[in-house]
């Protein structure tokens, strides 16, 4: 078995991008098409912001290709205001919107806010919403942001409930963290596929050319996803601009560390 590696960045829609990845002077209702012809799959993390049209949703759909996959992100009012208590209305709406994306609808992340940590009172909550709301056409990665949370009760949990763990390399999961949680995803898998993240800990003034060298941490992520490759169905991964300075070079670079052929360094046409 070798799972299909689903790679993209946190959005599309970055202005610092035109003239480097996408063309010079492209606009932004243009971006989606032209970052789709380079790449096959993209994070939503707008909708963490807000409800998402389903207008929107339905253009997304359309601009993009049949082999094409958008991962989504829970609005924070659902996961960081509400809590999960008393959010499960909005979460229906929210679910009914990802699904006009069809069969281009990858994992939906569930992000818990870091203060919320493994309190009996926040496990009964959180445990219940995912046992009771989750349904079964949708596959969902949960993120959460306190190390505390990483015993066997939750990986026993998101095995029968069937959702991924979130393994991401940020400020709030350390490198020895994550790689416990893809271990756990390659020994006893909770589910068939997994979403990871490449999170930055920095704000760059513009986001158009490497700033920052991970190359030592994605050395180590290159063994950890040959890995997870060997045992499940879809290996999900989303690199941030605040990563190193410019998503799609990450992109390019990690591709390249687990030996897959490189996308353009440009969405503009080759001329012959």
């Amino acid at each position: 078995m070798s799972a299909r590696l689903w790679i993209g960045g946190e959005s599309w829609q970055c202005k610092d991008w035109a003239g480097v990845f996408y063309s010079e002077g492209v606009k932004p209702k243009d971006m989606l098409t032209e970052y789709a012809r380079v790449f096959n799959a993209v994070a939503v993390d707008a909708t963490f912001y807000g409800m998402p049209r389903a207008t929107s949703v339905e253009e997304w759909r359309g601009r993009t290709p049949d082999d094409f996959r958008f991962a989504m992100k829970v609005p924070r009012r659902v996961t960081h205001q509400l809590r999960f208590r008393e959010a499960d209305s909005l979460f229906a709406v929210f679910l009914e919107r990802a699904r006009l994306l069809g069969p281009k609808l990858g994992p939906i992340l569930i992000q818990c806010p870091p203060d919320f940590g493994p309190t009996p009172g926040n496990r009964r909550t959180l445990f219940e919403f995912l046992e009771s709301q989750l349904p079964d056409d949708i596959r969902f990665a949960l993120e959460l942001r306190d190390q505390g949370w990483y015993d066997e009760q939750l990986f026993a949990f998101a095995r029968a409930c069937g959702f991924a763990l979130a393994a991401a390399e940020s400020e709030h999961s350390p490198m020895p963290l994550t790689t416990k949680i893809i271990e756990r995803h390659v020994s006893d898998p909770p589910a068939d596929f997994i979403y990871l993240r490449f999170m930055g800990d920095t704000e760059f003034a513009q986001y158009n050319r490497k700033q920052f060298d991970r190359g030592a941490s994605l050395a180590a992520w290159a063994p950890l996803i040959r890995s997870l490759r060997a045992k499940l169905a879809d290996v999900f991964a989303f690199v941030s601009n605040d990563y190193e300075g410019y998503a799609p070079a990450t992109i390019r670079d990690l591709l390249a560390r687990l030996g897959e052929p490189l996308p353009p360094e440009t969405t503009a046409p080759r001329l012959l």
